[in-house]
């Protein structure tokens, strides 16, 4: 039966995050979005909450505990939570779907004391993009594969050692891992996007890269695919959540002590009842993340949850973020608030797909 009652054990992985995240990773927010990138030692910093690395521990992953965990990175800053979450979906991917030699070769890249980058890449560059059908195409000749297409969004590109490459290979979506170095992979210089301006989003193109059978996903047995894009799903709708309880939080003293004509901002009626729908929808959003994971977690089919869940966060964040920006005003637009860079991020988030996992 399910259940929104936290355990102690993770009330404390919660309660941890939240204070580094705040602590640490709030303060380099804003900094990072002006210069377009992520300090190393914000990088390092956040490897060294073992986030990832648990994900390849033996007694297997807590979809539910990441959702939390993320939630609270998101809450931070949603570009350094997308930087996290980016190698997690690739090494839950390796872990879960991946053959014992893939698991034993790959596993051990992550378990360095210093931050290490590697993405799932499922987005491509075109308008009619959707996760149910791949331009990028994989052809098998005898013992390999021949990969050719483009990825696009692909988080942290420039620093990836590898690439878990989401392709169509005889008709049916497949997944190949991919060494950044491999001959026919050029990784694009960013063009810069509206938000996650530090997250580094980058083209990657595969001209007819050769890929060996044993780095197919899984090997001989295969993998499903929409596994991984389930827990892409439910990631970034955590993400999300977070994001929308930072703009809240933000929101509700900077209205209390504002006034207007004479009275306190949040005592006008159309603020109040503004800021009680934002605060239902940051509930409907925990929420619907938490059931999709409960169903990840008990190996029940998550697609549906996850697609209403992602749907919904993408929706609702972009809301709140706008009602955020309603609500400052003019000063919504200058830097010296966070509310425009979680408009831009809300916006960002809001398009991607397959990026994160829990």
């Amino acid at each position: 039966m399910i259940t929104f009652e936290l355990s102690e054990e993770q009330q404390i992985a919660q309660s941890t995050i939240r204070e580094f995240a705040q602590n640490v990773l709030r303060p380099a927010a804003q900094r990072a979005d002006a210069d377009g990138k992520i300090e190393q030692k914000e990088l390092d910093a956040i490897w060294s909450t073992e986030i990832v690395q648990a994900q390849a521990a033996e007694d297997g992953r807590s979809p539910i505990l990441n959702v939390l965990l993320l939630e609270e990175l998101g809450a931070a800053d949603a570009t350094l939570a997308l930087a996290v979450a980016a190698p997690m979906a690739f090494v839950q991917a390796i872990a879960d779907q991946g053959s014992a030699k893939q698991r034993q070769a790959l596993l051990a890249l992550f378990t360095t004391p210093k931050y290490q980058a590697a993405a799932v890449a499922v987005m491509e560059p075109s308008f009619r993009f959707d996760a149910g059908h791949f331009d990028t195409k994989a052809d098998r000749k005898g013992d390999a594969y021949t990969l050719s297409g483009v990825k696009g969004f692909v988080p942290m590109a420039s620093h990836c050692s590898h690439f878990l490459v989401i392709a169509e290979s005889d008709g049916a979506a497949d997944a190949f891992i991919v060494a950044r170095e491999s001959p026919g992979v050029t990784v694009r210089k960013p063009k810069g996007t509206l938000g996650l301006c530090a997250l580094e989003l980058a083209e990657v193109s595969f001209e007819s890269v050769a890929v060996p059978s044993a780095m197919r996903l899984g090997e001989h047995n295969g993998c499903d695919v929409q596994k991984i894009i389930d827990s892409a799903r439910v990631g970034l709708s955590a993400i999300a959540t977070g994001l929308g309880r930072s703009v809240l939080d933000y929101v509700i003293p900077y209205t209390k002590e504002r006034v207007v004509h004479g009275s306190a901002l949040a005592r006008k009626q159309a603020i109040a009842f503004r800021i009680a729908d934002m605060h239902i929808e940051v509930e409907a959003m925990r929420w619907m993340s938490w059931r999709a994971a409960w169903e990840m977690e008990t190996a029940q089919n998550a697609t549906r949850s996850a697609q209403l869940a992602y749907t919904y966060a993408a929706e609702q964040v972009m809301s709140i973020a706008d009602e955020g920006m309603q609500a400052f005003g003019g000063h919504g637009f200058v830097r010296a608030h966070p509310i425009e860079m979680w408009y831009r991020n809300a916006r960002s988030i809001s398009v991607l797909e397959g990026i994160a996992g829990v």
